[in-house]
């Protein structure tokens, strides 16, 4: 690997070969004129042969130096045009981005937003889908995943941030109610069928009491398919 001292001596090497001489050089580089010596002398041990033929009226490249100064430029050239382009993508997204989001949370809230951050972007291509399992982004290839849940529910490794809050209430058709009765407490839950969206079988349905014992975990009750609720 190059250090960074053979990167300035290429640097002194092209601006002497493009002025002509050490002392312009240095006014140019902002240093002295022994500085500028010292660095092509640093360089043409290193190479093992000279890349200036020397007189007292002028400096003029060797043949070795005509084939280092252009290989040389082109590597300059080349890092210039990657700070460019560097400098250009930190105030203009572009390129494909992947992101997952819940299947109704995502289309009726994060969906929106994307496409007004598209229009802002245009060179931003984002490809969206739309899903309610757990995804690994790493090896699924997920840049963003927006996920309705605690940090808990993902791996340490991974950064998140907290983008808004959802409310969720119970739902019943009035059948339902008409014909098992209305709960009035957490308890009465207990009685009650239900449809869970995202539980497995078995796995039961938490209810949060609200008001003074907020946070209290209250009954749960295996999701039955037979009954709405």
């Amino acid at each position: 690997m190059y250090s960074s001292e053979r990167l300035k001596g290429i640097d002194v090497f092209v601006t002497v070969a493009d002025v002509g001489s050490f002392a312009n050089a240095a006014l140019r580089l902002n240093l002295t004129a022994s500085a500028v010596s010292k660095s092509v002398a640093r360089l043409e041990q290193r190479l093992g042969q000279r890349v200036f033929a020397r007189t007292t009226r002028r400096l003029s490249l060797t043949e070795a130096g005509v084939k280092y100064y252009r290989t040389c430029t082109g590597v300059l050239a080349d890092l210039e045009e990657s700070e460019l382009e560097i400098a250009s993508d930190r105030h203009e997204p572009h390129g494909r981005v992947r992101i997952d989001l819940p299947a109704s949370y995502g289309r009726l809230h994060v969906l929106p937003l994307i496409l007004e951050f598209g229009r802002a972007y245009p060179l931003l291509h984002p490809h969206i889908s739309f899903s309610d399992r757990f995804v690994d982004p790493v090896h699924e290839g997920i840049d963003i995943v927006v996920r309705i849940g605690g940090p808990d529910a993902w791996h340490s490794g991974l950064g998140h941030r907290f983008i808004g809050a959802q409310r969720l209430v119970f739902c019943a058709a009035p059948r339902y109610l008409s014909e098992y009765g209305t709960p009035r407490s957490v308890t009465e839950l207990e009685n009650h069928h239900c449809i869970a969206y995202g539980l497995t079988d078995g796995q039961g349905w938490p209810v949060v009491s609200q008001g003074p014992s907020a946070g209290r975990s209250g009954a749960t009750r295996h999701p039955s398919p037979h009954r709405g609720g």
